[in-house]
């Protein structure tokens, strides 16, 4: 069957797909969003989004300027982000429990006309602002939350939007709206630029098609929305078929997960490994009922397969596992309810290219480990501020992404980690994940990760770090024994060559990828 991707007018802005739509479908009187017992209808939030857009625009919003919201999951998020695209603005978001060194760098970095703000983030980015000349020197900073500080009070600002006049700056499908940062796995991060008919294609080909998100679903995730993965699947794709989304502003507890899916019948759970591990250790997690959930997604860092089948033993939920990238705004390969194989990320979302080249550009035979070219009328523009970047990784339609992959015959996808962690052991490259896949079906490792490190004659062999299970009683965990054990499984050149044990969880960054790059520098 011939794939025919969608196409857009070139009149264009996505805050009508994804919010004024559903007022001229009629769901101007359903739920749009939960919050802490509000129901939010999508009449409201159109409104709301229209009042922030016209506010922008009469503060003296220019068209293209940036706006940056540094926001907790809260309605406000919604209006703010949507209500700057409508009036014609670049968004962006960032993590709002940064340090103020880090604020200070995005201040910079964005150079936003406008922000909008979290109380909680408020005093680290009051330092922040000691030292900028955005924002209109600090004068555009709206907060949100019952502590503005003396800023200005989001729901008051608001409200005095104009009824009349300041109308959103028009926008065309081609037009930037949104920049997606990067997760920094590489240095510091970069915005990825995207334009208004972006969303809205991967919202189709994927949400819509491959996945099948119904109007009926309930949404709710653990990730947070200032992280493109659940703007996606946890704001973007409900909005997209009029679905309703739970939101929360507190940290997502597996305790206080259940009971949201418990309490709003959730039928759609956006997730990340670490925190799939988290449920399951959950004091009496088993014992909760979450049979409202009709699948899940895992993306963000490598669901292992033993992880995979234990939430399976204990859950049944289908689990969505796939992989997306800022500079594709979303997920293009991914397994599909009706079709999941544990281990792999499932097939190519139609609507996309891809292909996996050696280090001379030259296709792979198939089964071998390749460099992935992916193309699609999601594929970010380049990346703000960044010439050499932009060539070395977005060329001409094709994002180079830097991912190792291998394809089945099956037509399965199988990741095998970054280009720059693969480890060349023997003259063969081995991937961390692989080795850190057989050690996690050890019974006393609790999480582990492997990097390279040179041997006393300069070769790199593979060196697992491992956290222990609190009570691995009965079960062997000397370096040796699980040396011994990967032996079993594994080629013997792809055995860690050394193991070191350490008490601490493994260091994270704020996508909750475990940090290979600090590490490696940790184990020298």
């Amino acid at each position: 069957m011939t794939h025919h991707p969608p196409t857009f007018p070139d009149s264009f802005n996505m805050a009508d797909y994804f919010v004024f739509s559903n007022i001229e479908a009629g769901r101007g009187d359903k739920v749009a969003i939960h919050f802490e017992d509000q129901a939010i209808s999508y009449r409201e939030v159109a409104d709301n989004v229209m009042r922030v857009a016209r506010k922008l625009v009469g503060d003296g919003l220019l068209p293209e300027q940036r706006v940056l919201l540094c926001m907790q999951d809260r309605p406000e998020f919604t209006y703010a982000w949507f209500g700057a695209i409508k009036a014609g603005a670049v968004v962006t978001q960032i993590n709002p429990a940064l340090p103020a060194v880090d604020y200070e760098y995005y201040l910079a970095y964005v150079k936003p006309q406008f922000a909008f703000i979290d109380e909680q983030s408020l005093p680290e980015f009051e330092k922040a602002l000691q030292t900028t000349r955005h924002c209109g020197r600090g004068e555009n900073i709206i907060v949100a939350g019952g502590q503005s500080g003396g800023r200005k009070p989001f729901d008051a600002w608001m409200n005095a939007a104009p009824k009349a006049g300041a109308e959103p700056w028009p926008t065309r499908k081609d037009d930037p709206a949104v920049w997606l940062f990067t997760s920094g796995t590489t240095g510091q991060s970069r915005g990825a630029v995207h334009c208004h008919s972006h969303f809205p294609f991967n919202a189709e080909v994927y949400a819509k098609d491959f996945i099948g998100i119904r109007e009926s679903d309930v949404t709710i995730s653990g990730p947070r929305l200032f992280f493109g993965y659940a703007t996606g699947t946890n704001l973007m794709f409900p909005f997209a078929v009029g679905a309703t989304t739970v939101l929360f502003r507190e940290s997502p507890t597996p305790e206080l997960l259940f009971a949201l899916i418990e309490k709003y019948k959730a039928t759609v759970f956006t997730s990340v490994p670490t925190l799939i591990n988290k449920m399951l250790q959950a004091p009496e997690g088993e014992r909760r009922d979450i049979s409202s959930v009709r699948l899940m997604w895992s993306a963000g860092e490598a669901l292992p397969h033993e992880l995979h089948e234990r939430w399976d033993r204990a859950f049944g939920v289908p689990v969505i596992d796939g992989i997306g990238s800022a500079e594709s705004f979303h997920i293009y390969i991914s397994n599909r309810p009706s079709d999941i194989r544990p281990g792999s990320l499932g097939k190519l979302v139609p609507g996309y290219e891809a292909k996996l080249v050696d280090d001379d550009g030259d296709p792979v035979a198939q089964g071998d480990v390749g460099t992935l070219w992916l193309k699609g009328d999601s594929a970010a523009l380049y990346y703000h501020g960044a010439y050499e970047k932009s060539k070395q990784h977005l060329r001409g339609g094709w994002i180079v992404s830097g991912d190792k992959f291998r394809q089945d015959g099956d037509g399965y996808w199988y990741y095998e980690g970054r280009g720059d962690d693969l480890i060349k052991s023997g003259g063969i490259y081995v991937s961390p994940l692989e080795v850190e896949n057989c050690l996690m079906q050890h019974e006393a490792v609790h999480e582990c990760c492997v990097v390279a490190k040179k041997d006393t004659s300069g070769l790199e062999k593979p060196l697992a770090i491992v956290v222990l299970k609190k009570d691995h009683a009965g079960a062997r965990a000397s370096e040796a024994d699980l040396i011994a054990f990967a032996k079993t499984k594994l080629a013997r050149y792809k055995a860690p060559h050394w193991v070191v044990f350490v008490d601490k969880p493994l260091p994270r960054n704020d996508r909750d990828k475990v940090d290979r790059k600090k590490l490696k520098a940790e184990q020298g």
